[in-house]
């Protein structure tokens, strides 16, 4: 698994919504250090661990990936599964296939001075998604038994860097509800007057 370090952490403040709650949002990204060209990277605990420090109980998570060739998705954890994925995504997207993309010689600037040869790898990242939407519930991402949060590298060995944006949601204490007294008379007599009156 490649190697993960938190490098930045940013509080929010809280929202005032017209619902019976509020909502504080807080940033987090984290760096990813990749190891290998198709990687599957579990960030479930990560996350967990971090809803927990910030006192999260019930909102909303969306990780992020700030790359166009590494991907967030939602799937099982089993590792013959993941090497099916692997497969799959190197059969579709093979990189050795001649690509567009990787003639630099038609390329225009600005080119990274580092870019490599990686068309298959932005292929691959079209047919996976950026982010994950994923609710919070006791404290912890409700997932189902089998789902995992991973951060697929498609281009590795890279350094990245992940976005996770929580959504905590605040319930107000409720008022006592205002209960209206007529000055003269019973309501049932100002009632009857204003029916009277219209």
């Amino acid at each position: 698994m490649g190697e993960v370090n938190s490098r930045a952490r940013i509080p929010g403040k809280p929202h005032a919504h017209n619902s019976h709650h509020s909502v504080a949002l807080s940033d987090w990204i984290f760096d990813v250090r990749t190891e290998a060209p198709i990687e599957f990277i579990d960030l479930t605990r990560l996350v967990n661990a971090h809803l927990a420090g910030q006192g999260v109980e019930t909102g909303q998570v969306t990780i992020f990936s700030r790359h166009t060739t590494a991907a967030i998705k939602i799937n099982e954890a089993e590792e013959l599964l993941l090497e099916d994925f692997r497969q799959m995504l190197r059969r579709i997207c093979p990189p050795d296939e001649r690509y567009n993309h990787n003639d630099m010689s038609r390329r225009k600037p600005p080119i990274a001075p580092d870019e490599r040869p990686n068309a298959h790898s932005h292929l691959m990242h079209l047919l996976l998604s950026t982010s994950e939407h994923i609710p919070v519930m006791g404290g912890q991402l409700a997932l189902g038994t089998w789902q995992r949060v991973f951060l697929v590298e498609l281009d590795g060995p890279r350094q990245r860097e992940v976005m996770v944006r929580c959504a905590s949601y605040h319930p107000h204490e409720r008022a006592e509800p205002v209960v209206l007294r007529p000055r003269n008379g019973s309501a049932a007599a100002v009632a009857q007057n204003g029916a009277r009156a219209k």
